[in-house]
């Protein structure tokens, strides 16, 4: 299976098509949004791949309006923690601006990977049996990237955006 991760659109519309075309051209299963999406036409961008996209709010979200943008382009919204299983994997997503919550699922070791965004840099690592995930930004970046996992072995496959 394969699931796109992007993280910190910040309602740029430019980056999340190029990053549409990424998912288009890789036949990603599903999306996770880690949050700071920015515009309703982020997430409608994201909804034309026809496939389930996962969304959780960022620290510049407006809650109930990109809640309300989620829930009408037939997507599921889970605020600001989300958690589900795939391949018999465990996945948690969060934009990471909690520091708290973020430790605390890591501590846990309940999942096989988290996902977070906010500090705008990719990285890869493991803390525990725990895989932590950030796949860069699409805006407010020298660098856009999104990053393809592939389950249920966990592999990355990071993809920078062409830049003009």
């Amino acid at each position: 299976m394969k699931i796109g991760v992007l993280s910190d659109t910040h309602a740029n519309l430019e980056n999340t098509k190029k990053a549409v075309e990424i998912f288009r051209k890789e036949n990603v299963e599903e999306i996770i949004h880690c949050g700071d999406i920015g515009a309703a036409e982020v997430v409608n961008l994201l909804a034309e791949l026809d496939v389930p996209c996962h969304f959780v709010f960022g620290n510049t979200d407006f809650p109930q309006t990109m809640r309300t943008a989620i829930l009408n382009a037939d997507q599921t919204c889970w605020d600001y923690l989300g958690m589900m299983t795939r391949e018999g994997r465990q996945i948690a997503f969060l934009h990471g601006h909690d520091w708290r919550t973020l430790d605390e699922l890591i501590a846990s070791q309940r999942f096989d990977l988290i996902c977070t965004g906010h500090t705008h840099e990719f990285h890869w690592m493991i803390q525990g049996k725990t895989h932590l995930l950030n796949p860069g930004a699409l805006n407010r970046t020298p660098s856009p990237s999104v990053v393809i996992l592939s389950l249920p072995e966990l592999q990355i496959t990071t993809k920078r955006l062409e830049r003009k």
